[in-house]
């Protein structure tokens, strides 16, 4: 079981830098602002000593050619790129341009729409994008796609995801305008007799505490994710 933890791509601290993992999750898959650039992207890779695997949402045209200048200076044939992916865009670019660079795993927003698509629908979506790994947070979600065989899933815990939003409920704007980056190190609890359990403000998306790992064979990966 491989373990690793999730980390915005921008402002990160030195003290990241001896985490005792096996692998680093870098960027967000809820908003496009914290991914990292291509210079950001090489220094991670440096100081962190281990695998990076590149987390992106859904996502403007302009960042789509950052992940290209990602995808063709750290990728090859030997060490493929590892992209978690919620936009159709870049899925489709990867399988295009990059199929022999990069790989896609199909990442938690995604997961969660197309959940509720056919089996033939989705096995055939998986193949033709060459798509073998899926991220999940809830035990519905890892349970889905586990029928399909040869699909493994990451993990995340401790929080389950809710919902999204490109309105950025920190900076007060959409989320292509220029950001301050004000969510970094805030976790805004959100309660109301209307639901059940509070919500978790982290970034632009949110959760609800997900508390231990499903029991399903096709997990593999254990990603922890920070309140900030």
């Amino acid at each position: 079981m491989q373990t690793g933890i999730i980390l915005n791509g921008k402002r990160l601290s030195g003290k990241y830098s001896g985490l005792k993992s096996d692998l680093i999750y870098l960027g967000s898959e809820f908003c496009q602002n914290l991914l990292p650039g291509p210079e950001e992207f090489g220094r991670a890779l440096k100081a962190f000593k281990k695998p990076v695997v590149l987390v992106t949402p859904f996502m403007s045209d302009r960042l789509l050619k950052n992940i290209e200048t990602i995808i063709l200076k750290y990728s090859g044939r030997d060490n493929k790129l590892e992209i978690v992916a919620n936009d159709l865009g870049l899925i489709d670019l990867v399988r295009n341009k990059y199929a022999s660079k990069a790989q896609i795993s199909l990442g938690r927003i995604l997961c969660d729409t197309l959940k509720s698509s056919g089996d033939t629908f989705i096995a055939k979506y998986l193949a033709e994008n060459g798509i073998t790994r899926i991220e999940a947070d809830s035990p519905d979600v890892a349970s889905r796609y586990g029928q399909f065989g040869g699909v493994s899933c990451t993990y995340h815990i401790p929080y389950s995801y809710m919902g999204v939003t490109r309105f950025c409920p920190w900076e007060k704007c959409w989320v292509d305008k220029k950001c301050r980056y004000s969510c970094l190190g805030a976790d805004k609890k959100l309660t109301s007799r209307l639901i059940p359990q509070p919500l978790h403000l982290i970034g632009c998306g949110y959760f609800v505490s997900g508390g231990k790992p499903a029991k399903t064979r096709n997990i593999d990966r254990i990603i922890y994710q920070p309140s900030c």
